[in-house]
């Protein structure tokens, strides 16, 4: 497998330990219901970015890449889960309710261009990431649509979470939010490169400038997010007992 295809594969894993180990307190009631499906989305569309996984998938539906098309449907609603979970987050939610009322009819106008951008595009055989059919304009625009939402998502999150690193007392959750807002303010511009390569196919390569810093961002402040809540728990389980 190709070096993306092994980072895909660890990602999916720990996002699946993640669902698993969730997966008791959200059945208790007292887990976090948004995140989990965060992690949901982001085990399914990682999975689906692994060769061998893709392929398989992809057989399953004649081969014609509509792994491809539920990949790209996955991440918009890993945007849509996400983008809620972290309005919560940074005790926003009003933002979590202006994303739920865009996305009514924002989300499913995004799977439903896809869909059928897809189509006409038309790719005849599995492909993944549709690299082999980027010549076919239809099939750059189909690439370009997987932006909309989540650059609509992104741009109610930006301003927050960095108006929230700037009121953190400590280190841990100032980095944190302001990796996230610095990730989801590439995801803004990620469209620009795909109307670039629409222009000059040598371009495509731009893309992929906005989203892997994008991607490392947005981890990385989650991971940091994650150490910072793990501290205070500890923090408030030691009060506890010396009290």
């Amino acid at each position: 497998m190709a070096v993306s295809s092994w980072v895909s594969a660890i990602l999916a894993t720990s996002f699946l330990a993640a669902l698993i180990a969730r997966l008791p307190r959200l059945i208790q009631g007292v887990g976090n219901f948004w995140l989990w499906l965060t992690h949901l989305g982001m085990a399914l569309v990682l999975s689906l970015a692994v060769d061998p996984v893709y392929e398989f998938v992809d057989s399953l539906a004649g081969s014609q890449n509509f792994a491809n098309l539920v990949s790209h449907i996955g991440i918009a609603l890993v945007f849509f889960c996400g983008g809620i979970q972290i309005s919560h987050g940074i005790n926003r939610p009003e933002i979590a309710h202006k994303i739920l009322k865009l996305s009514t009819v924002a989300l499913p106008a995004s799977a439903a261009l896809m869909g059928v951008l897809f189509v006409l595009s038309g790719s005849s055989y599995s492909d993944v990431g549709l690299n082999a059919f980027r010549d076919n304009p239809l099939v750059v625009l189909y690439k370009l649509a997987l932006y909309i939402y989540p650059a609509i998502v992104s741009s109610f999150l930006v301003a927050p979470l960095m108006r929230a690193a700037t009121e953190s007392v400590s280190r841990i959750p100032y980095y944190s939010k302001k990796l996230m807002g610095f990730g989801f303010g590439l995801v803004i511009a990620a469209p620009l490169g795909h109307l670039a390569e629409l222009a000059n196919r040598q371009l495509g390569w731009i893309t992929d400038l906005f989203i892997y810093p994008a991607i490392l961002s947005v981890l990385a402040g989650m991971t940091l997010g994650l150490v910072d809540a793990v501290l205070r728990r500890r923090q408030q389980q030691d009060f506890i007992q010396a009290s």
